[in-house]
């Protein structure tokens, strides 16, 4: 080896060991202050394939807890841009198995382990996507090597049961877009966020001319009148919260799964909900985000807010 050889040998071999150290054993600064910082504000097939807006879902930062949560494509790398260290993370949570909602997790869970090297963090998820393996085993320290021995606690959500995560309550609730899907209602210091992931909620609405409408899959929906008959156990869930994260992908259309923006205006009412933030946008409805929002707290009465991607929302508990 030449004399250039052995210098670039000599610097490696010392960055490699700071390097490690930084990962692995370094202390990480704890966050300041309760926020919530929006990785992404995009959602669905169109919206991961062209990232008009981002698909990385929500940072969460409670109770000196920091948590990450639905995960999708970009989400370590959005979260890095914002200085926000995911060796520090506590938690990684995914409500169901999509993709806009889990493809970075092993990113956030090599960080929240130390490069596989710990054995800490927490991996909350539907029992049905831990078994469709959307989380490799090595992710889930299924496979340890005496080089990366780590891996988080996996616990699987269980409609109504409450997980722990020091101050922080995390009660998963049971809604329905497709496969096993959880909204999150998030406790602390007696502050309660819920979030909604992907759900219907309209079952039935009444027609401009008074005719009864069931949302369908592939057919189109009317003007409503008025809604009148909704998921009561997703008003129950949204009751009392101090703010609701609401994801609304359309107006009105595809209410058979989504939760859309007529939808979150009649839940915010009956839920007397008084702050909201919608968020996860189709790529058909992002362009009108702002006029959805306004529309929203009109028919609402509550204080609506659409999310904006790298958004950082101070939290007051």
């Amino acid at each position: 080896m030449n004399d250039e050889g052995r210098r670039l040998l000599r610097r490696s071999a010392l960055r490699v060991r700071r390097s490690a150290a930084w990962l692995r054993t370094e202390e990480v600064p704890p966050a300041r202050g309760d926020f919530l910082h929006l990785l992404g504000t995009g959602g669905n097939p169109s919206g991961v394939i062209r990232q008009r807006r981002r698909t990385g879902g929500m940072w969460l930062s409670l109770g000196g807890v920091q948590i990450a949560v639905d995960p999708g494509p970009g989400a370590a790398f959005h979260a890095a841009r914002a200085g926000l260290d995911a060796r520090g993370l506590d938690a990684v949570l995914i409500s169901h198995g999509h993709t806009d909602h889990y493809l970075d997790a092993g990113s956030l869970i090599e960080g929240m382990c130390r490069g596989m090297s710990r054995r800490r963090g927490l991996l909350c998820l539907p029992q049905e996507a831990l078994e469709l393996g959307i989380v490799s085993r090595y992710h889930l320290g299924l496979d340890p090597a005496p080089w990366y021995p780590g891996g988080p606690i996996v616990t699987p959500w269980q409609d109504g049961v409450p997980v722990q995560v020091g101050p922080l309550e995390l009660a998963p609730f049971r809604v329905q877009h497709g496969p096993e899907n959880y909204g999150i209602r998030f406790t602390v210091r007696g502050m309660r966020i819920v979030y909604s992931s992907d759900t219907s909620y309209v079952l039935r609405y009444e027609g401009e001319d008074g005719t009864q409408f069931v949302p369908r899959p592939g057919e189109p929906l009317a003007p409503p009148r008025a809604i009148t008959e909704v998921r009561e156990d997703v008003v129950a869930a949204f009751a009392g919260a101090d703010l609701a994260i609401l994801n609304v992908s359309f107006f009105w259309q595809h209410a058979h799964r989504h939760l859309t923006a007529v939808g979150a205006a009649d839940l915010l009412r009956r839920a007397q909900i008084r702050r909201a933030l919608i968020t996860h946008f189709d790529r058909s409805a992002a362009p009108d985000a702002e006029a959805i929002a306004r529309y929203v707290a009109m028919e609402s009465g509550a204080e609506v807010l659409a999310a904006r991607d790298g958004m950082r929302l101070p939290l007051d508990s």
